[in-house]
């Protein structure tokens, strides 16, 4: 580990460590605060109270997850001899409670398509992406209910949160350094499906990112810069995805290239991923509908040119199942 990385890991771990002492002293004068705002707004339902509880809840986690993470280390041989199926059974346990208590404080719950579909074998998932809580959903289905290892492909400012910098690193995720080496990253993520436990989970969103108004805006100005206007006019089409980036996707394929590809839709996590929309649709009024669609490897195609318009027609066919759910809820409030 080099010194910039200690560096980072000492601080988040110390952040974590005083933050949750912080936050219980100090909770009452945030309850106060959060209420006084909710009702102000109009926010009968305490947004902001039940955030600042879960932000309590996930202090208590990345508490354990420390703890944990440093006795498996040490019962480890200081790391030479780590025991990988204990450490995917504690980032089961993590995921999965941290969504159990988001459907207790934030009425998250979940509409899960049938396990049993998804292959017995090592798969790629390709997810959507619209929030932190979407990037939970595949570890509680693999590692806690299915019992098999997940492997991530996640943005490098993650590495902050203790848990996860800890957990992911040992378990063979890799943290993308955005805007970085780009040949560099791809062959990263290939060595990661190449080297991926038997019968694996891969997971990646291809998206890159959130998928709000503002980084729609952002990367259809990007996409008109550059002159990629074949492109462009496809995001355009989108109404609520961003356009799939195929790098590193098409990476994956290349260290599993037998694995079948799992796309992933979800619709009900709209508009939470920044502050404003929290506190407007929180606590959720509808269960978060999650699909997920299974192409077995040999229907697809094998060049990485037709691999990118595949991946691109099922980003459009995803985009219209997520608007047809909106729509529909919009003219049945109670669906």
């Amino acid at each position: 580990m080099t010194d910039r990385h200690s560096i980072r890991r000492a601080l988040s771990i110390s952040a974590v460590l005083v933050g949750l002492p912080l936050w219980l002293v100090t909770l009452p004068l945030w309850v106060v605060g959060a209420t006084i705002a909710d009702l102000i707004g109009g926010l009968r339902r305490l947004p902001t109270v039940r955030l600042i509880a879960f932000l309590g809840v996930y202090l208590v986690h990345d508490w354990i997850g420390i703890a944990v993470g440093g006795w498996l280390w040490l019962t480890g041989r200081f790391g030479r001899r780590l025991d990988l199926d204990r450490h995917r059974r504690v980032q089961g346990w993590w995921g999965t409670s941290l969504l159990n208590w988001a459907g207790r404080l934030l009425n998250v719950r979940l509409d899960l398509d049938d396990l049993g579909r998804l292959p017995s074998n090592t798969f790629v998932m390709l997810s959507r992406h619209a929030s932190m809580i979407d990037a939970v959903v595949p570890v509680t289905l693999v590692a806690t209910r299915m019992g098999r290892f997940i492997h991530y492909v996640l943005k490098k400012e993650l590495r902050w949160d203790p848990s996860l910098d800890l957990f992911g690193g040992r378990l063979g995720n890799h943290f993308v350094t955005r805007g970085g080496d780009t040949e560099a990253e791809e062959a990263a993520i290939e060595r990661l499906a190449a080297d991926a436990e038997p019968d694996a989970a891969l997971v990646i969103f291809p998206e890159g990112t959130y998928s709000t108004p503002g980084t729609r805006k952002r990367v259809h100005a990007s996409l008109e810069r550059n002159e990629e206007f074949e492109a462009l006019a496809r995001a355009k089409a989108l109404e609520t995805l961003l356009p799939p980036k195929p790098a590193g996707t098409l990476a994956m394929l290349r260290g599993q290239p037998e694995a079948d590809v799992v796309v992933v839709g979800h619709v009900g996590l709209e508009g939470v991923a920044e502050l404003k929309g929290l506190r407007q649709r929180l606590p959720l009024t509808h269960p978060v509908i999650v699909r997920w669609w299974v192409h077995r490897r040999a229907e697809l195609p094998t060049t990485e040119a037709e691999l990118i318009d595949w991946l691109g027609d099922r980003w459009e066919e995803l985009d219209r199942w997520v608007e047809a759910i909106q729509a529909e809820r919009r003219v049945s409030p109670s669906v």
